[in-house]
């Protein structure tokens, strides 16, 4: 399949000829990209909206406890020091990779967070008032505890289906294509998204929404779940034995990111039961697999005698706004 110019210079190049062809713009724009764009755009305003009477300044800062705060970054450099010391394979610290990694890192703590947390309560208010229902009564009979744990497994089980749709829904595919194009996979993967992909995970909100009656899911369950979510991309070699069977280990989730065969395996987040379910489970049975797509339809920042990371990153974020498609494996 043919790829369109993509990147800074296809982006300049195709609005030079569009601007002598007006009726040519929309052959050149990937139409549903720019609509789940305006969803996020329209579901941030109305976060900042419902917001207002807390103050959205400290509802992105709570946010940024939760999902990028002191103990998950803490976290995430003990596991990369350890990927030092026994890693699957042996690179070097500044690695290509690491390095385009950790600015996806930098642009996720104090850009991609805020807007998780703006869409995320725009979407949450809409759904109550849309759907009242969802939000269950007072149930004395039950402790809180309860309804967290039930909580945290519907959303587990939510993450897994959006990851599905992520890879047999083409246009949510082109912005996923992001996180599947490292070839030097690592802790610091974890952040290599598209900021819109969110919005394909905004269904895992609704577990909360509905135990809200019931309980408030504490900061240190999101906390504990980004850290387990964030570990399967580890350079190293755990497969966490026995416990495997049930856990996502980094020997396992790296079957997922292989850059020969299906991609639409492994797609479990935290536990492996929902693979196992739909029969989308590969255990790992020894070996190292390399990481990437084939073909290398998303630019990458290991292309070329030099890196040009911030090309390469403001290249990848604008990719899925063109024509061009990024084949499925």
């Amino acid at each position: 399949m043919g790829v369109a110019p993509s990147g800074v210079e296809g982006t300049v190049a195709a609005a030079g000829q569009d601007a002598a062809a007006p009726g040519r713009i929309t052959r050149r724009l990937c139409l549903p990209t720019i609509a789940v764009a305006a969803a996020a755009g329209w579901l941030g305003w109305r976060g900042w909206v419902v917001l207002g009477q807390y103050g959205p300044a400290r509802s992105v800062r709570g946010g940024q406890v939760e999902l990028a705060g002191p103990v998950v970054l803490g976290f995430v450099l003990l596991v990369f020091l350890i990927e030092q010391v026994r890693p699957a394979e042996r690179r070097p610290v500044l690695a290509r990779g690491h390095v385009l990694d950790m600015g996806y890192l930098l642009a996720y703590a104090l850009l991609v967070v805020p807007l998780i947390v703006l869409i995320g309560a725009g979407f949450s208010a809409g759904l109550a008032r849309a759907a009242p229902w969802l939000v269950l009564p007072r149930i004395t009979a039950a402790p809180g505890w309860c309804f967290v744990v039930l909580a945290v497994l519907v959303i587990d089980t939510l993450n897994w289906l959006s990851h599905l749709a992520n890879h047999r829904i083409g246009s949510l595919w082109r912005l996923h294509a992001v996180h599947h194009s490292q070839e030097e996979l690592s802790i610091f993967t974890t952040f290599r998204a598209h900021p819109l992909v969110h919005v394909s995970f905004l269904i895992s909100a609704i577990p909360v929404l509905a135990i809200a009656s019931n309980a408030v899911t504490p900061t240190a369950v999101f906390t504990t779940y980004a850290c387990l979510e964030a570990l399967p991309h580890a350079n190293v070699r755990w497969s966490y034995g026995k416990a495997g069977a049930i856990l996502v280990s980094p020997a396992y989730h790296r079957l997922h990111h292989a850059a020969t065969g299906r991609v639409d395996i492994n797609l479990g987040f935290v536990l492996t039961v929902w693979d196992v379910l739909s029969r989308r489970a590969v255990f790992p049975a020894g070996g190292l697999v390399p990481t990437g797509l084939s073909g290398r339809p998303v630019p990458v920042e290991q292309a070329g005698r030099r890196p040009r990371f911030a090309r390469t990153f403001l290249t990848q974020w604008a990719e899925p706004f063109t024509t061009s498609e990024v084949p499925k494996q």
